[in-house]
């Protein structure tokens, strides 16, 4: 256990150094935790944080559900800017996990939860925001869209359905771009949520109080890990401690595979 006493722990995204940003969404907060020490407090004025991701340029995008936005964090000057809010004038739901590509565009999931008693205000479907701010719709096949994950060559997107059960897998064609639609794993008997891959493309699947479910490149299950897991990442200084976002604890496992790694700093 590398931390506890948090209002429902999410989120967790690796630095290029394998410091592991994680959110207290619960809490209004974000925390980092770095090899060899506590996790310490980086803001407490993200409004219900949940999803996070550096970009190339190391900067911490950030799902910000009550807020119904995606902003971006400078680290070091912990100043913020809003990336996305809306679409054809209309406000997110919820959004709740990302995926950021190459090109600083990004993948978005948009449920809603009813935090905070907001009603939804549309479908509940995934979003592609372009480094010029353009949304768009990406895919609407989900019942509730949560966990959005993309490989590490920027060619596969992963989204987790956790009112369905499953997660699809899709061909990144271009940025915002997918195609070839297809059921990746279904009858999980869970509510998959946030995903990550270690190198060998094992592909981990946070399923809440049903554990942490790990399958092979062809989609066989390999083994499941059992603790409550809302999201995970790979981080430390060798990407090879499993992080888990645990309800009110943070979580580590040291593990045989090396986790992906984020994406490669611009110099």
């Amino acid at each position: 256990m590398l931390g506890d006493g948090y209002g429902f722990a999410e989120g967790p995204a690796a630095d290029a150094q394998g410091n592991v940003y994680f959110s207290d969404g619960q809490n209004d907060s974000i925390y980092v935790w770095r090899r060899g020490r506590p996790p310490e407090l980086f803001v407490d004025d993200s409004t219900d944080a949940n999803g996070m991701m550096f970009n190339a340029e190391g900067r911490l995008y950030v799902c910000e559900g009550a807020a119904h936005r995606v902003v971006a964090y400078d680290v070091k000057t912990k100043a913020k800017r809003v990336l996305c809010e809306e679409i054809d004038g209309r406000p997110f739901n919820e959004p709740n996990d990302l995926a950021v590509d190459r090109t600083g565009g990004f993948f978005f999931s948009d449920p809603n939860y009813a935090h905070r008693g907001r009603p939804a205000t549309m479908k509940e479907d995934v979003y592609y925001c372009s480094a010029s701010g353009h949304v768009s719709r990406v895919s609407t096949i989900c019942r509730k869209p949560n966990g959005v994950l993309l490989s590490a060559d920027g060619r596969t997107l992963y989204v987790a359905d956790s009112r369905g059960g499953c997660v699809y897998r899709y061909d990144v064609t271009a940025p915002g771009r997918l195609d070839g639609e297809r059921l990746w794993i279904e009858g999980l008997d869970a509510n998959p949520d946030g995903m990550t891959l270690d190198v060998r493309n094992n592909l981990y699947v946070c399923c809440g109080a049903a554990g942490l479910r790990i399958f092979n490149p062809s989609a066989r299950p390999l083994g499941q890990i059992d603790v409550h897991a809302a999201n995970c990442c790979f981080g430390g200084r060798d990407f090879r401690t499993l992080c888990i976002a645990s309800a009110n604890r943070f979580l580590g496992i040291r593990a045989e595979a090396t986790g992906m790694k984020p994406l490669p700093l611009r110099p």
